[in-house]
């Protein structure tokens, strides 16, 4: 396969890679496989959607067609047996866990008196308790190894101070900071753990809620591949703890 950077090298890594069906996920696990690891393609998403075009096995598909090797598995990130049985099959199938990116997620723009409680639960389930469980999940095989890196993409609405996406953007600020602690707790093990904003793209969750002429201003998912995949790259002494912005990557960091 042509590689994404040719300063990185993912050969003989395993990468799980959630809500990888379609847009930010599908281009992540397309980068890293182009990168040479084998992915786990993870999502609730086994069967095509009218409104959200994408699946599991399109996405592995893809990877397979391209010379990578990947593995379709559906798994709901709010679901302990889920996320324990995505676990098992990746170390089943590939022995080993070397990177685990943290990207499912819910996006909902109200603020906070139009938000529905139900509409509350569903956002922090998905995009908090998901990455605590799939992150708690393989740790156990990245610790005796003394090697790993967890990608967490989160947004830039974390910091954000305007009235929109009200419970969003307080489940982003959430993760970064329970990331961040992590990263710090985890360290001596040379596992890193680093948070990537990738920005509005055109994804295909984004496509049918802006209107045209806004799409046409905004960059394709793949541009979050490069900097996804460096990051994929890194251990606890060269690179953790880190929030990252896709469109610095390479003026302002690493």
């Amino acid at each position: 396969m042509t590689e994404e950077d040719p300063a990185v090298d993912l050969s003989g890594k395993t990468a799980i890679v959630t809500g990888a069906s379609r847009g930010i996920g599908k281009a992540i696990s397309l980068a890293l496989a182009q990168a040479g690891a084998t992915i786990v393609a993870a999502a609730r998403s086994d069967k095509e959607s009218p409104s959200l075009p994408g699946t599991i096995y399109k996405t592995a598909e893809e990877i397979e067609e391209l010379g990578g090797h990947a593995l379709p598995v559906r798994c709901d990130v709010t679901a302990v047996d889920d996320v324990e049985n995505m676990v098992r099959l990746a170390i089943s199938t590939y022995s080993t866990i070397d990177i685990l990116v943290n990207n499912a997620g819910v996006l909902h723009g109200a603020n906070f008196q139009q938000a529905e409680t139900s509409d509350f639960r569903s956002i922090w389930e998905v995009n908090v308790l998901g990455p605590f469980l799939c992150t708690r999940a393989v740790l156990p095989i990245m610790i005796p190894r003394k090697s790993g890196s967890i990608i967490n993409i989160s947004s830039g609405r974390a910091e954000s101070t305007d009235t929109r996406n009200s419970a969003y953007s307080a489940s982003k600020a959430a993760l970064n900071r329970m990331m961040i602690k992590l990263a710090g707790e985890i360290a001596e093990y040379n596992i890193a753990v680093n948070l990537l904003y990738p920005g509005m793209t055109r994804s295909e969750g984004i496509i049918i809620r802006v209107p045209a002429d806004i799409l046409d201003t905004l960059p394709p998912p793949s541009m979050v591949g490069p900097p996804a995949v460096w990051l994929a790259a890194q251990d606890a002494a060269s690179y953790t703890g880190k929030i990252c912005e896709v469109k610095k990557f390479g003026s302002e960091w690493p």
